[in-house]
């Protein structure tokens, strides 16, 4: 048996990225990590004579899952006490229902950050080394698969099949560029303004879906700049932003982080690894930088809504223009800056549906100008933090919904004077007449901390939900 630091260890995970992760971090913590795409190539592997101290092992793959795996691997004698640590996203139900099934050493929930990885890494091997590990089962006497309902990968909707996915982008795009394109088309004397319609339907009608992959190659060099090279792509359902993230920061890539939704996307500026600034589009307002400019007490409302007055393509960026005109030393927009592309990582780690594309290119000017370098891994784990928050908070109201105050129970809080600043404002702004989300827009509130707050009132029972 190998020492700890040293020690081989075969990576069993059907998904490209999530082996160059966990590579990359056993490879920075001196251990010797071997690959395999699926249970049948790691035995494979090891029936070719490759020799492993530990398998990290993914629960869930085609052709031969974690279950599998384990059962051919406890018939064979040379290989049966070999210890494994199951790798999952359902971590908690692994550990539970499968750890002591298949003689597993142990169980670890994806995403996982570099230092949980090791953690159990160095725990299994410590505990073989020992003699602690639980004894594993005979191939034989290991439960049918068939009662295994949880380790099946779910079925897929059609919703989220992607010859759906594609069709229902292609008439979107159709739809947006109709309507834009009419609206200038009807200026043209030769047509009327009453066939704006007609001029819609056919734009749509002539943007195929051959058409889209004709005008594709164009829109990326528009978005990227002709020297990008896009070096990792893929579905954050599959593979959450953090582990990207955390590849690139090991790495020490530089270049552009893309995550898209259908009607929103978040952008990470990446520089040897550091994030240097996050920009976004489609997202709310509490996520531009005037928010963190007025929050800071650097402009008021009033001087912000006066400088961004000019809505032109020319307008140069809201930092540009509060330093030209000197209302904001380097210290109090470098501090605005990282609070925005902070809350930018906070909310793309929350996201469960998109695309993300890693592009090696030069960055963009207002990345170069920020140059924030931040450690991401510090903002993964916040950005974790505040996604169990989120499911603590989820269910309990919307932003649709309009709030009621419970005056006896808020006079007889004020006594106690144990609200903050803007815990008091959020609650001083409930009024029964509007939604919670003119409230926040009004307040510059992040939806974060607006929700926070309000289960709390909720809880304590300082507001009640309006009736129907």
């Amino acid at each position: 048996m190998a020492t700890a630091m040293g020690a081989r260890i075969l990576v069993v995970d059907d998904s490209p990225t999530i082996r160059k992760v966990v590579s990359a971090i056993l490879d920075a913590h001196a251990y010797q990590p071997v690959t395999a795409e699926d249970g049948q190539r790691a035995l494979e592997v090891l029936d070719g004579g490759e020799q492993v101290d530990l398998i990290l092992l993914d629960f869930v793959m085609p052709r031969m899952n974690g279950y599998q795996f384990c059962r051919e691997l406890r018939s064979k004698p040379s290989l049966k006490h070999l210890p494994v640590v199951l790798m999952s996203a359902k971590g908690d139900k692994i550990r539970g229902q499968f750890v002591q099934q298949t003689g597993a050493v142990d169980a670890i929930t994806k995403p996982f950050d570099a230092r949980g990885l090791v953690a159990v890494v160095e725990g299994a091997l410590k505990r073989q080394e020992e003699g602690r590990a639980r004894p594993v089962p005979e191939a034989a006497a290991m439960p049918d698969e068939d009662a295994l309902e949880s380790i099946r990968p779910s079925s897929v909707s059609v919703a989220s099949d992607p010859a759906y996915q594609r069709a229902r982008a292609v008439l979107e795009i159709g739809a947006s560029l109709g309507k834009t394109l009419a609206q200038e088309l009807i200026r043209l004397p030769e047509i009327p303004s009453s066939a704006e319609g007609a001029v819609s339907d056919s734009i749509q009608r002539a943007l195929t879906t051959g058409a889209l992959r004709e005008l594709l190659p164009h829109l990326e060099a528009f978005v990227r700049g002709e020297s990008s090279v896009s070096v990792l792509s893929g579905d954050t359902a599959v593979i959450s932003i953090a582990e990207v993230l955390q590849l690139l920061h090991l790495q020490r890539q530089s270049g552009a982080l893309s995550v898209t939704t259908r009607r929103s996307g978040i952008t990470l500026y990446l520089r040897e690894g550091q994030l240097d600034f996050a920009s976004s589009h489609g997202l709310r307002d509490e996520f531009l930088l005037g928010r963190y400019l007025v929050e800071d007490g650097v402009l008021t409302r009033e001087a912000l809504l006066e400088l961004v007055a000019d809505t032109g393509e020319d307008r140069p960026l809201l930092g540009e223009l509060v330093k030209g005109a000197g209302l904001a030393t380097e210290a109090q927009l470098r501090h605005a800056l990282v609070r925005q592309t902070s809350e930018l990582v906070y909310e793309v780690v929350r996201w469960k549906h998109g695309r993300f594309a890693f592009m090696v290119s030069e960055l963009s000017p207002a990345a170069e100008r920020a140059a924030l370098g931040l450690a991401p891994n510090a903002l993964i784990m916040e950005g974790f933090r505040r996604v169990d928050e989120w499911r603590l908070i989820e269910g309990s109201f919307d932003f649709d919904e309009i709030l009621l105050r419970d005056e006896v129970a808020i006079d007889r809080l004020a006594s106690e004077a144990k609200l903050t600043k803007q815990e008091r404002l959020l609650l001083d702004a409930i009024d029964g007449e509007r939604t919670v989300r003119e409230i926040v827009d009004e307040l510059d509130l992040s939806s974060f901390e607006a929700c926070k707050f309000l289960y709390q009132f909720l809880n304590s029972r300082l507001v009640r939900r309006k009736a129907a």
